[in-house]
């Protein structure tokens, strides 16, 4: 979830006072694209693969066992998507009606929308953007039976037609073949091979070398332009980084002290992902107006926003627990 958080962080050629700013390809350009643009790239793929995997596991996968899955996951992604969608329109409404805070919005006003552009706002674009990894395993959940079946008999045949769609950018309107491949191979690894996930790598390091040099020659790619190879060396840098993340995971387990900081502070990360945004949206935004529009001052901004609001979104989620609990596992899905 950090990842994510700071893969949203990224602000090179982003609008500013209703102008695109363009900055040279310089340190700033490269940090930023290396992390958010290829590093934090493998967080939504992991994000699916357990979701598929979670879903088929310790589970006999009758069509009870679905209706009773797709039931509890109403509570669980759909409710939490509803509320965090409307929650991001009212915020921005709110925020377009006085002219002091009007001047930052650059996209046509809400009060403005026409119905097809509410349906739209909610259930395909919502402005808590990250919330189309929601919307796409929502569709995920409702199609389980049908890619279980293929899962189930069609194996590496399915999943290899699939991976050539995401690997070459291939999406349908409805979901991203992103969401298809990565939930499919869970579901594949739960119903097919479930202690996949507690073989210790052999030589994972060398994933995690091969993992860093595919990152910079993708960096280099984008660097000089070269589009196409950097779109192919970052889908096989996602490949490679899955493993060697896996591979790091395991290494930190053997650090008590580290396994036990983040088990403390886990239970918050699906807060942090819904309330992300557009809250840093707005936080970058403040601290721009009154910063000059310079390489230093976005590299600066880049590096704070993450970290002013995974903490914001922490402590925020300690005093809805602790004071308001039943709403906060309502917006949460019920999660502990």
């Amino acid at each position: 979830m950090i990842m994510v958080v700071f893969l949203h962080s990224y602000n090179i050629d982003i609008k500013q006072s209703g102008k695109i700013l363009h900055f040279e390809k310089n340190l700033n350009w490269i940090i930023q694209n290396f992390i958010s643009n290829g590093l934090t790239r493998i967080a939504v793929p992991l994000f699916f693969i357990i979701s598929g995997y979670l879903f088929v596991y310790k589970s006999d996968l009758t069509k009870t066992d679905f209706e009773k899955k797709i039931k509890k996951r109403i509570q669980t992604l759909l409710i939490p998507y509803l509320f965090w969608t409307l929650l991001g329109l009212l915020i921005y409404f709110v925020l377009q009606s006085f002219p002091q805070s009007q001047v930052f919005f650059t996209k046509e006003l809400i009060k403005n929308y026409t119905f097809s552009k509410w349906i739209n706002a909610i259930f395909y674009e919502p402005i808590p953007y990250q919330l189309w990894f929601l919307r796409d395993l929502i569709v995920m959940v409702f199609l389980s039976p049908m890619i279980f079946y293929l899962v189930k008999k069609l194996n590496w045949v399915y999943l290899f037609t699939i991976f050539i769609f995401w690997f070459l950018n291939f999406d349908s309107v409805i979901l991203t073949s992103e969401a298809l491949l990565f939930f499919s191979l869970g579901m594949y690894i739960g119903f097919k091979n479930p202690q996949l996930f507690e073989i210790k790598i052999k030589k994972g390091f060398l994933f995690v070398l091969l993992w860093t040099a595919l990152l910079g020659l993708k960096t280099f790619a984008g660097f000089y332009d070269y589009k196409k190879i950097e779109l192919y060396l970052l889908k096989t840098s996602i490949l490679v980084g899955i493993v060697a993340f896996w591979k790091l995971y395991d290494y930190l387990s053997t650090n008590q002290s580290a396994l036990n900081l983040l088990k403390k502070i886990s239970w918050a990360s699906f807060f942090i992902y819904v309330f992300h945004e557009p809250a840093m949206t707005i936080i970058k935004k403040g601290i721009f107006y009154s910063l000059p529009k310079t390489q230093i001052s976005y590299f600066f901004v880049y590096l704070l926003a993450p970290l002013l609001i995974i903490t914001l979104s922490i402590l925020i989620a300690m005093v809805m627990k602790k004071n308001f609990n039943s709403v906060y596992q309502l917006i949460t899905g019920a999660r502990k």
